[in-house]
C-alpha cells in the first residue's frame, strides 16, 4: 500500500486546477490560456505517473518553474492569470521536491526515500 503520496495527490490537484482556471479566473490572454491548459494536463499526468515512478516527480519541478516564467516570455495580459501561474508555478514545483515513500502497512517510518 502506498503511504506518504500526498505530494503527488496536491501536484494532481494544482494540474486540475490549471485546465479549469482560464475559464475560471476568466484569462484575456490567448497565450495564458493554452499554456495553462497544456501544463495543466501535463502536470497532472506526472503527478499520476508519480505514484508508480517516483522520479518522475521532477519533470513537475520545470514544469513549475516554467509556469513561474511563462507570463514573462509569453507576454501575458491580465493580472488574474500571472499572478494564477506564479503562485500554482511555485507551487507545484516545491512540492515535486517532497518525496512520497512506500510503506507496507504496520511498518515503521525507516526506509529510503525516492
Amino acid at each position: 500500500m502506498l503511504a506518504m503520496t500526498w505530494p503527488r495527490w496536491i501536484n494532481l490537484a494544482l494540474g486540475i486546477w490549471l485546465v479549469l482556471a482560464p475559464p475560471l479566473l476568466g484569462h484575456l490572454d490567448a497565450n495564458a490560456w493554452t499554456n495553462d491548459r497544456l501544463l495543466g494536463v501535463l502536470i497532472a499526468l506526472t503527478a499520476g505517473l508519480g505514484f508508480w515512478v517516483p522520479r518522475v516527480r521532477f519533470l513537475n519541478a520545470a514544469f513549475g518553474a516554467w509556469l513561474i516564467i511563462a507570463p514573462f516570455v509569453l507576454g501575458y495580459i491580465g493580472s488574474r492569470a500571472i499572478t494564477n501561474d506564479i503562485l500554482v508555478g511555485i507551487a507545484v514545483a516545491v512540492v515535486s521536491f517532497i518525496p512520497s515513500r512506500a510503506l507496507p502497512r504496520g511498518t515503521t517510518r525507516t526506509g529510503r526515500y525516492s
